[in-house]
């Protein structure tokens, strides 16, 4: 659940400093016999944890990467990290997220590949120091962040919830909280409006809302996919699989920014990036964490605490605003966007 009565205000060079000097634990607990999904997993973060869950003996890792030549590639690596571990217990398939389309035919490789799914960790995702827009017109941040990753985690569904305790785990960020009401004034005020169309409009577009509003998009909609499978507290009499939450990894020391100049990089590194491998135990904690994370989202061993810059209020009548616009966009890209 989103707190509103914790610390209000953007994100702090101090608050990643002490992240950087206090990095969560490591995770003990093995996913023997387990069959795991990870995507964005060829580097950074996706990568680190992909390699934690295969050293601790799942049955099956399915991972998702934008070519099957670096999937092939991150195989590789584990397996020769790993030596314990069978190369058929690896498994690739590719998944462009800019693409619609290729994101339909990677589930239905997945399915091919699997009845069950016990986690799946959705991981890929894009920052840009200016704007990218695709030729259908979409914000390449929101398209990969959101809008892709919500299809996903839609079309993943099924093999969910025919596994019992299974979780989908989305990596995000913290920073969903930098947005405030002030910045959403224009479409709060006008309850009738498209909210996808007003998050994709450029003439609004900054680095800082480029980013963090793609992380508030994401946010509003894993709480009411928690929402939609049972309420967020997972109670006994509703609640059906899968577990869905969010985890933050705090700034870590990978190719994220990529497509930012040399100095933003050094900067972001040197005021309190942790490593790849440090971040990921966040996300494999997270898979861990049972029925009480459904709803929420697990940063530096516990649950986040930050309040948005939303009122409850208006995060409730946005929740469902984007919730209800989200699904009408998947809808024209897909015919199994259904709960």
């Amino acid at each position: 659940m989103v707190q509103f009565n914790g610390p209000h205000g953007k994100i702090s060079d101090d608050y990643l400093r002490n992240a950087r000097l206090n990095p969560p634990t490591e995770p003990t607990q093995t996913f023997e016999g387990k069959t795991v999904l990870v995507t964005g997993c060829n580097t950074g973060v996706g990568y680190e944890a992909a390699l934690r869950i295969a050293a601790s003996g799942c049955n099956k890792l399915i991972l998702g990467t934008r070519t099957v030549a670096k999937g092939e590639a991150t195989k590789s690596k584990i397996l020769g990290q790993v030596s314990s571990l069978e190369s058929h217990s690896i498994e690739v398939f590719a998944v462009e997220y800019t693409s619609f389309l290729s994101v339909n035919k990677f589930v239905a490789a997945v399915k091919r590949s699997t009845q069950t799914l016990d986690c799946a960790i959705l991981s890929a995702g894009v920052v840009f120091p200016e704007q990218q827009l695709g030729e259908d017109g979409w914000d390449t941040a929101i398209k990969v962040n959101v809008l892709s990753t919500a299809l996903l985690a839609i079309e993943l569904l099924p093999l969910l919830k025919a596994t019992p305790s299974s979780v989908l785990e989305f990596v995000s960020s913290v920073s969903y909280c930098n947005v405030t009401s002030e910045d959403l004034a224009a479409i709060l005020r006008e309850p009738s409006a498209n909210t996808l169309q007003f998050f994709n409009d450029s003439h609004r577009w900054t680095k800082q809302r480029g980013y963090c509003e793609a992380k508030l998009l994401l946010m509003l909609f894993i709480r009411q996919l928690a929402t939609s499978l049972g309420g967020e507290e997972g109670r006994p009499g509703n609640f059906k699989s899968p577990i869905v939450l969010a985890c933050c990894p705090g700034q870590c020391k990978t190719d994220l920014f990529r497509n930012f100049p040399s100095s933003a990089r050094a900067y972001i590194d040197a005021i309190g990036a942790r490593s790849a491998e440090e971040g990921s135990r966040t996300l494999v904690s997270g898979l861990l964490q049972g029925e009480k994370a459904n709803g929420r989202m697990w940063v530096n061993d516990q649950f986040d605490d930050w309040s948005p810059g939303l009122s409850e209020k208006e995060w409730e009548a946005l929740q469902q605003r984007v919730w209800v616009d989200l699904l009408a966009a998947l809808r024209e890209h897909s015919t199994d966007v259904s709960l």
